[in-house]
């Protein structure tokens, strides 16, 4: 992009196809905006026009989990990625659209299409593992674990473990918060459910709790 202005013309004019349902005529033409959008974080706008980009897509929020929501695989799958590619590219820029994000990717994520699940599971990985951390991210895991439906509740335990890893760099936060707490009831949680393949992945996100808290972890396994 060679100024602001083009910028904000580039979102102005791509945002019209999303405004209404999917359809024969407008989906093909949402998934070009999407690879467009997806090219263009590869470009110089992050780094050049940072606060643009971020209103933009904050404005095609709703579009964009349009996408993430269609029943063609293939949209679908490129929503996703255009949603992991906006994470590792932005970082805590993306901070303020992460609430409305999570809600649509975890009902995703219980999808019973094992890609759109797969996607779904991936994607909010990908969103803990770039995005600042807040109490909020674990209350999400807290109710993933919980779910009537088995895959968030396999899920919850490595998007655990991403968050985990990260804030054994940086603990005060987690632990002024209640994040250990949470994460205890968590663990807690996932070790006794009925199904053997939410324990199982459940006991992986343990360990990485116990290295980092290991007199917290004493008597779980």
């Amino acid at each position: 992009m060679s100024s602001q202005r083009e910028l904000e013309d580039f979102f102005r004019d791509i945002r019209p196809p999303y405004e209404d349902k999917e359809t024969e005529d407008n989906w093909r033409i949402r998934e070009a905006n999407v690879t467009k959008m997806r090219r263009l974080l590869q470009g110089n706008s992050p780094q050049e026009y940072h606060q643009v980009l971020i209103a933009g897509f904050k404005n095609m929020l709703d579009g964009i989990l349009k996408v993430v929501n269609s029943l063609r695989t293939t949209m679908s799958t490129a929503g996703c990625q255009l949603i992991q590619d906006l994470a590792n590219t932005l970082g805590p820029g993306l901070d303020s659209m992460v609430e409305i994000l999570l809600q649509g990717l975890e009902k995703m994520s219980a999808s019973t299409k094992h890609i759109a699940a797969q996607n779904a599971d991936k994607t909010v990985d990908t969103i803990f593992a770039r995005v600042s951390y807040h109490q909020k991210l674990m209350q999400h895991i807290w109710l993933a674990v919980q779910d009537k439906n088995v895959q968030p509740r396999q899920f919850s335990a490595g998007w655990l473990k991403t968050i985990l890893k990260r804030q054994a760099l940086g603990k005060a936060q987690f632990e002024h918060s209640g994040g250990v707490e949470m994460a205890e009831k968590t663990i807690k949680k996932g070790l006794a459910d009925a199904n053997p393949k939410v324990r199982e992945n459940m006991r992986g996100s343990y360990w990485a709790f116990a290295q980092t808290w290991p007199d917290k972890a004493d008597g779980y396994v």
